[in-house]
């Protein structure tokens, strides 16, 4: 007799649990209150991806005349933006709802709560559905500050800026992460002033000091003003504008903007299918896992930003399969060893491993090597050549501990180095594979050189 598995959650961590455990033969129903597809189709990736896809096309049609292409008359029609994004989001959504279908998945449309560790109610029909197992994949909301003022000054999520009918004459953004930046960049080239204040001492705090500090650079010479370690302190409001109060190093400042957006992160959530009623166990908001999504409760699993670890889709995918399959009886376990980490601004960062700082941490002695865009063929020609590859490797075994890449098509070639890492390659190996010509990804390959014997297009 096929198990019944419950999937409560159609994100991109609920949908791929869902069609695995229906490809291992099970019986699977999908519990979701929303859309198909979850944040990231519908309020997140896709969407922010569509907009900044517009604007980065904008710029590179505004030097089409290098390359003998008449672009007088270029610009960008906010409206049909808009109506791009929708056509998108919706020819993707709809591709999950086809897919879900083609592998006889039930979708069942509603609030799922647990009314015993076996059992679900559907609280907008009543209905009751009875599992063998259970998937939790709620995903999360963004984190919403608690600042004086706030009170009587509305202040945006990312999701807001998102459904924006119309462009703001200036933006204050409080948070650099990845969020902040992405959407930042995109409202800037389409015309709103924009301002963006981090309490850390620096935008992207998470990842590499050179890559972050490489990223501000490009930035501010577009015109974003970005204010590190700023704590906001109140913010204000009159008849017209919107006010931030802020202490920094130098002092305290004011910034007025038309609209004030908090993109500071995202917190699990998993209100309402009281959860508290089973016993299942949480902690600092999230619901507790082991390497095999499996929850304090032998028959339930949790996966993606439910259970609040790295909260990025694809390690949401690769959570929900690794639950689905244990779910069937098929051992997995989660890595989180080999993570990319993809921030689409212009231009593109990525990264995957330890940061330069974290691996002296961890191994002492290391050694980096840092290969220039602007001495690849391919990037001369593209006229794409800023930034640089980024790598951290073993002083002594030369094996590969990290790879922070800012610069044209990153959140591509960072694919390899994920790779690399995944199977414990060495500089010297990556080095001896061959790259072709003219591509990118040479820069990937010369970077390993020069902690193998030297690189061939540097001094």
């Amino acid at each position: 007799m096929k198990k019944r598995i419950i999937v409560i959650g159609g994100g991109v961590a609920g949908y791929p649990a869902a069609l695995r455990a229906a490809r291992l033969g099970a019986d699977v129903t999908l519990v979701e209150k929303e859309k198909l597809g979850g944040v990231c189709l519908n309020k997140g990736c896709i969407p922010t991806k569509a907009y900044l896809k517009a604007t980065t096309l904008f710029k590179e049609m505004k030097k089409a005349s290098l390359f003998g292409v008449n672009s007088e008359k270029v610009g960008i029609d906010f409206n049909s933006l808009l109506v791009r994004k929708k056509v998108v989001v919706n020819r993707l959504t709809e591709g999950v709802a086809s897919l879900l279908k083609s592998k006889k998945v039930q979708v069942v449309n509603g609030t799922a709560s647990f009314v015993n560790s076996k059992t679900i109610k559907i609280l907008e029909t009543g209905n009751v559905l009875s599992g063998d197992k259970f998937i939790l994949a709620t995903g999360s909301t963004p984190v919403e500050l608690s600042i004086p003022g706030s009170e009587n000054v509305s202040l945006l999520t990312s999701d807001d800026l998102l459904t924006m009918e119309s462009l703001p004459k200036s933006l204050l953004i409080i948070g650099g992460g990845y969020i902040g930046v992405e959407l930042g960049q995109f409202f800037h080239r389409m015309g709103v002033e924009v301002s963006i204040v981090e309490i850390m001492d620096r935008i992207i705090p998470t990842e590499d000091k050179e890559i972050s500090i490489g990223l501000k650079g490009f930035l501010e010479k577009e015109g974003i003003r970005i204010f590190p370690q700023g704590k906001v302190e109140k913010v204000e409001r009159d008849d017209v504008q919107k006010r931030v109060i802020f202490s920094t190093t130098g002092g305290q400042k004011e910034i007025q903007a038309t609209e004030i957006a908090q993109t500071v992160g995202r917190k699990p959530c998993f209100s309402g299918m009281e959860i508290e009623k089973i016993g299942l166990k949480t902690e600092k908001g999230r619901i507790v896992v082991n390497e095999r999504m499996e929850t304090n409760i032998p028959h339930i699993f949790a996966a993606g930003d439910v259970i609040g670890k790295i909260m990025l889709a694809h390690v949401a995918m690769a959570e929900g399969e690794c639950a689905a399959r244990n779910a069937l009886g098929y051992p997995s376990a989660i890595s989180y060893a080999a993570v990319p980490r993809c921030i689409y601004t212009s231009p593109e960062v990525a990264c995957v491993g330890l940061t330069e700082k974290e691996a002296i941490e961890k191994e002492g002695a290391v050694q980096v090597s840092r290969f220039p865009f602007h001495v690849i063929s391919k990037a001369s020609l593209m006229e794409e050549m800023e930034g640089m590859i980024k790598v951290v490797a073993g002083r002594r075994y030369g094996e590969i501990l990290g790879v922070h890449i800012i610069g044209p098509h990153a959140t591509e070639l960072i694919a390899e180095a994920v790779l690399a890492i995944e199977m414990e390659v060495t500089v010297e190996e990556l080095a001896h594979t061959i790259h072709p010509h003219p591509t990118f990804s040479e820069g990937m390959g010369e970077a390993a050189m020069a902690l193998s014997g030297g690189a061939i297009h540097l001094p």
